[in-house]
C-alpha cells in the first residue's frame, strides 16, 4: 500500500485488508490486542510518515486511543499530545511516532512497551527512539519489540547496523580503557599489543 494504485479503492478503507496484506501488520495486530488487554502502554515507531498514515487507519479500525507526532507536527501540538499521553489515568493506549520526530527532548516515560515497526538505517536513531521511554520518572521495566521480515534486504540492513553499533561500542570501550590507563599515555604500544587490540575490536 506504500505504492500508488496498489490499494483496491473499492474495499472498505478501514477493513481487515489493512492487516491481511502485510505480515508485520498481522503480527502487530495480535500483539497490540494482547498488550491492551494486559494494561500496557505502547510507543510505535516507523521511519516513514506514509506508514504512519496506514497505521493511523488501523488505529481507527480497531478503536485504539492514540496520539501521533511526526516531522510536520508543530511544537505546540507536540507538547499538547505528549501531555495528553503522559497525564495520570490517560486513555491514550498508544503513541505513533516517526523515528526522528521531536528530537531528544521527548519524555514518554509512562509507556512500558516500545515497538520498532522498521529499523532505521542509522542504529543510533533506534537507540534514541527506545530511550524516549527510558526517561526520569520511568518506574517499570520497558520491553522492546523490533519487527523484521525474514529473507529480505531488511535483515541484511539490520545485521550491518548491528555490526556498526558493536564496532562503536568496542572502539569507545578501548578509548575509555586507554584514557584510564596512565601507562598508555606514557608508553608507546608495541606492534603485538596493537594487533591484539585490533583483534579484540574485530571480535
Amino acid at each position: 500500500y506504500l505504492f500508488p494504485g496498489v490499494e483496491d479503492r473499492t474495499l472498505d478503507p478501514l477493513g481487515e485488508h489493512l492487516v491481511e496484506n502485510c505480515g508485520k501488520m498481522v503480527l502487530l495486530d495480535k500483539l497490540l490486542i494482547r498488550l491492551q488487554e494486559r494494561g500496557h502502554r505502547v510507543l510505535l515507531f516507523t521511519q516513514m510518515t506514509r506508514i504512519l498514515d496506514i497505521l493511523e487507519d488501523y488505529m481507527h479500525m480497531r478503536g485504539f486511543q492514540y496520539c501521533r507526532i511526526d516531522g510536520n507536527t508543530t511544537y505546540e501540538d507536540r507538547e499538547e499530545r505528549i501531555d495528553a499521553y503522559n497525564k495520570p489515568d490517560s486513555e491514550k493506549f498508544l503513541f505513533l511516532l516517526s523515528t526522528r520526530a521531536g528530537g531528544l527532548g521527548i519524555n514518554l516515560q509512562t509507556a512500558d512497551v516500545v515497538i520498532l515497526f522498521d529499523s532505521d538505517w542509522n542504529p543510533q536513531n533506534d537507540l534514541q527512539a527506545m530511550a524516549r521511554a527510558h526517561r526520569i520518572g520511568q518506574t517499570r521495566s520497558v520491553r522492546v519489540y523490533r519487527l523484521l521480515t525474514a529473507k529480505t534486504y531488511e535483515m541484511h540492513m539490520f545485521h550491518s547496523a548491528s555490526l556498526k553499533l558493536g564496532l562503536d561500542r568496542a572502539v569507545l570501550a578501548h578509548q575509555r580503557q586507554n584514557a584510564d590507563s596512565e601507562e598508555s599515555s606514557t608508553k608507546r604500544k608495541s606492534k603485538a599489543e596493537r594487533e591484539e587490540q585490533a583483534k579484540e575490536i574485530d571480535s
